[in-house]
């Protein structure tokens, strides 16, 4: 069985979810693996099969959208003001699941990428999905887009996927260096 039907066994097997979650899921997944065919789907399997959705406490400084790699639960605000895009906060909620480790995401295995990383998955779902709606990371992704072209978007890219900050950062150190 190849990756995306095991993906919807997995989506109908996960007793956390509607069916309109489940379609509203299997929906984005063919739209990412349509655009990003070479990214490897299996971790994104393994965490729909528990994922839940939860909602984020009034106390609580995690935004309008969070997703807890811990509990593999996606949380919206409870008082979801403004005009957000769902499919595209659920888009990264996907691209978060893919580069799930369990303990962090992306390129965030240094807390000093986390900004960054979040920026990063904010600019994926862009490209992926579109974004109908307000984003809290407007200034985060600017700079994110002028990084990227100092450490190079292809390194940017395979950090993300690869779970590994350590290129970033070394290209960062290295154009700091050029610049002395």
């Amino acid at each position: 069985m190849d990756t995306l039907e095991q993906i919807k066994v997995s989506l109908k097997n996960n007793p956390n979810l509607n069916d309109e979650i489940r379609n509203k899921l299997l929906e984005l997944v063919l739209i990412f693996n349509k655009k990003l065919p070479e990214i490897n789907l299996q971790r994104l399997n393994e965490r729909l099969k528990t994922v839940s959705f939860g909602k984020i406490g009034k106390f609580e400084r995690k935004g309008t959208y969070y997703y807890d790699v811990y509990k593999n639960q996606i949380l919206f605000s409870k008082d979801l003001e403004g005009n957000y895009d769902i499919d595209h906060m659920l888009m990264k909620s996907i691209l978060q699941m893919v580069t799930s480790t369990n303990s962090f995401t992306g390129f965030e295995s240094d807390d000093r990428l986390m900004a960054l990383n979040l920026a990063y998955t904010e600019i994926l779902a862009n490209y992926l999905i579109g974004n109908e709606g307000d984003s809290d990371l407007e200034e985060e992704m600017l700079i994110t887009n002028l990084i990227s072209h100092i450490v190079g978007k292809d390194t940017m890219f395979n950090s993300y996927f690869s779970n590994n900050g350590e290129p970033i950062i070394k290209a960062m150190q290295d154009a700091e260096v050029g610049m002395l």
